[in-house]
């Protein structure tokens, strides 16, 4: 251990962009919460969906157009308190600890969630799956009851 501290310190002064300011104040509480995004094709059609859910409560909705159409794009603004909701909705349902989909399929969006801490310097969590099978499927629910909510007619 102390070898790495005072290696640590021995390269802080080379290298002044790598080390990280301690004790940033946070005047723009503006960093990410989630990040869920629908991706591929399906037999019929190409589906290019993301939401981001910030923890100011601000949310983007975009999704993709078709081939030679328009897509389109929804921004709303919430509580913090609804992102918080929404985040912890998603710990009980397991996203800080399911992992990628352990099979390939064909013909099915992939579905990759990534959860954030809201803050500056926040750990993440991502995982991809296709299908809401058993072990996806709270987390999933959550999702898009919370789409359906917040996005009416999106």
């Amino acid at each position: 251990m102390k070898i790495a501290l005072i290696t640590c310190a021995l390269i802080a002064p080379l290298f002044p962009a790598l080390v990280r300011q301690q004790g940033c104040p946070n005047v723009i509480a503006h960093e990410p919460v989630v990040v869920f995004e629908v991706a591929g094709s399906t037999l019929a059609t190409q589906v290019d969906r993301t939401l981001t859910v910030y923890a100011d409560g601000s949310m983007l909705m975009s999704e993709a157009g078709q081939a030679g159409s328009r897509g389109q794009c929804m921004r709303v603004q919430t509580t913090p308190g609804v992102v918080a909701d929404l985040k912890l909705a998603l710990i009980k349902a397991g996203a800080q600890v399911l992992c990628d989909h352990q099979i390939q399929v064909t013909d099915v969006p992939l579905r990759t969630l990534t959860l954030m801490g809201g803050t500056q310097d926040a750990r993440a969590h991502t995982f991809s799956y296709w299908t809401p099978e058993p072990e996806y499927a709270a987390v999933d629910a959550e999702l898009e009851a919370f789409i359906a909510e917040q996005f009416p007619g999106f």
